[in-house]
């Protein structure tokens, strides 16, 4: 194998004697039950895989799809020309850099064909293959919902549209309904951001490596103005694709992801932002143009991407809105559009673990934050010390959207010393037992040994937080902000039969947890409920878990929570309509007695 010195973000593999043993246009083949293992766990890296076969193309796909694995597979190259300009092809088309692919073949005169024309890219022999789960340069990053996959899907459908199609890059561009957005919450999405700052090299013009901390001083300095970029078109959604960070009138970042490759997102973000000064570092993919026409970009007399997925239209509601909350939040926000909105979701650490800073115990004992927990909080990686300031205890805010999840899922562990409450991973599994360290599940392969001693050593398993427990912080939050008002999010009730034991029976503890939340409606003329239950009524609504739903379903929760606010609004108007009226009949009794006493 040629020594990697990259990480690898595609695997292209041959077939024949290398992914199966056998060779298909011969007769019968006989899987190799661990690749399609090892392919399976790779798309959950967020690294995907590619094919390039000598061998007849619909043959392969119906073998591939009789192992279940031809869904896993982007851009196949099946075909019985040579595998060495194929190979080159396939990387630009990808918009990747061949020292990010890996090309496993059995055959060394196609290996070495292919490096002759992609020198840079990585090779090896099927001899291999059972080692590169275990490499660093393997190590990915969690994707359990295929996104990257998906992504590549939607940009080979894209490629093979714009073959098809006979018209120019520009022409086909116009066709496309993009759609680019520029957000300015960047800490939100620091850890995003920094992965673009780290890894993206093609369309990075600056190539100004920093580490999360320093990213994170850079996004609170005074001097600077930084913002993130969105992209969506007809064939997807591409993510934060970019992000920029000027300093002094000059671009100390300015980067985008290779999957907006030709879509001249970097020059239409340019012209945006003002053209600021910008010291080019090395080579870039394309060049800046600040005089082209880029006009069919967020054109919206262009058709809608889908009726279904569309954005509300602007809600200018006067009131600032604030929302609170893990993933369920973070899928419905794409679809809200209010003119003053705010986001404070969880957010994956350097890690690669998602922290959780929405628990109602978290926001109460951040409230008035100890410096004993300050302390406390910078032993563990599964908090950060500025997780501490919470939007929420600004107060700038009318309006807060909230799903406490988080408290119907999380186990509590207690610090023996300072009565600090941490919630930390399912409720079902008592991290302080070393009998539960031996096997990790997926979304907590990178966490630390040295953080489950300290769990063990100076913390205590409490279980879940009671419904009880949950009424009284509930309502702790309704006093602490009287007079604001609140919108929870419930949770589901559908019986879900997960592979995980720790999901077991979660549709009983949501039952109990949302009864309080019911309770709290009943009492409190500011609080409104978005009742999931009224959408998710059977399994099939949901994904992994009772808390992750189909798309759609985030599309019907934002359409509630639009509802709800608009009457909200209305109410308010109405008083103040009202006000103005009882103002004039003060102002005229006033003026009467003035001049009756006069």
């Amino acid at each position: 194998m040629k020594v990697l010195k990259n990480k690898i973000k595609l695997i292209i593999w041959d077939l024949d004697e290398t992914f199966w043993t056998g060779t298909l246009s011969e007769g019968e083949i006989t899987p190799i039950e661990s690749n399609i293992e090892l392919i399976k766990e790779l798309t959950d890296r967020g690294i995907v895989n590619s094919i390039s076969s000598k061998n007849n193309h619909e043959d392969v796909r119906r073998q591939l799809e009789s192992l279940e694995i031809w869904d896993y597979f982007v851009f196949p190259q099946v075909s019985w020309n040579p595998k060495g300009q194929i190979i080159r092809d396939l990387i630009e088309n990808m918009a990747l850099r061949a020292d990010n692919v890996l090309f496993i073949d059995d055959n060394v005169l196609n290996l070495n064909e292919a490096l002759f024309f992609s020198p840079n890219l990585n090779v090896c022999l099927p001899e291999h293959i059972g080692s590169l789960a275990d490499s660093e340069y393997f190590k990915g990053k969690e994707d359990f919902k295929h996104t990257r996959l998906l992504q590549y899907k939607n940009l080979e459908k894209k490629h093979v549209e714009f073959e098809q199609s006979n018209m120019s890059n520009i022409e086909f561009l116009k066709e496309s309904n993009i759609k680019v957005e520029i957000k300015h919450n960047c800490i939100d999405e620091l850890n995003r951001i920094h992965e673009l700052v780290d890894r993206t090299n093609q369309l990075n013009f600056t190539k100004n490596r920093v580490s999360v901390e320093e990213l994170r001083s850079q996004l609170d300095a005074a001097n600077t103005i930084s913002g993130y970029i969105k992209v969506v078109d007809k064939y997807g959604d591409y993510g934060i694709s970019g992000f920029y960070l000027i300093k002094d009138d000059e671009l100390e970042h300015f980067l985008f992801s290779c999957r907006t490759m030709n879509m001249y997102i970097e020059s239409w973000v340019y012209q945006q932002i003002g053209a600021p000064g910008l010291n080019i570092n090395g080579d870039v993919a394309t060049k800046l143009d600040t005089a082209i026409d880029l006009s069919f970009i967020n054109n919206d007399d262009v058709n809608n991407i889908t009726k279904s997925e569309d954005r509300t239209p602007q809600i200018e509601s006067g009131q600032t809105i604030l929302m609170m909350g893990g993933c369920d939040l973070d899928q419905v926000v794409v679809y809200l559009n209010y003119d003053k909105l705010d986001t404070e979701f969880n957010y994956p650490n350097s890690l690669n673990i998602n922290v959780h800073k929405d628990h109602s115990h978290l926001i109460q004992q951040f409230y008035d934050v100890k410096q004993e927990t300050v302390e406390l909080i910078k032993k563990l990686p599964v908090l950060d010390v500025s997780d501490t300031k919470m939007k929420m205890h600004d107060t700038n805010w009318d309006i807060l959207i909230f799903s406490p999840l988080n408290d119907y899922s999380r186990g509590l562990y207690r610090h023996t010393k300072t009565g600090f409450l941490l919630p930390f991973d399912a409720f079902q599994i008592d991290w302080t037992d070393e009998k539960n360290w031996t096997t990790l599940p997926k979304h907590l392969t990178s966490l630390p040994l040295s953080f489950l001693k300290l769990l063990k050593e100076e913390f205590e398993f409490l279980g879940p937080i009671t419904p009880q427990e949950f009424s009284k912080n509930m309502q702790w939050l309704l006093d602490t902000y009287k007079g604001k008002k609140i919108i929870f999010l419930n949770g589901a009730e559908v019986v879900f039969n997960s592979e995980n034991y720790w999901e077991h029976n979660m549709h009983a503890r949501h039952q109990q947890m949302n009864d309080v939340l019911t309770g709290l409606e009943k009492n409190n003329e500011n609080v409104k409920i978005v009742d999931v239950r009224q959408f998710v009524k059977t399994p099939s609504d949901l994904k992994d878990n009772i808390r992750h739903y189909n798309k759609i379903t985030y599309k019907y929760i934002s359409d509630e929570i639009v509802k709800i606010s608009k009457g909200w609004t209305k109410d308010i108007n109405t008083k103040s309509e009202l006000q103005l009226i009882l103002d004039k009949v003060k102002a005229k009794v006033s003026n009467k007695l003035t001049k009756l006493l006069s």
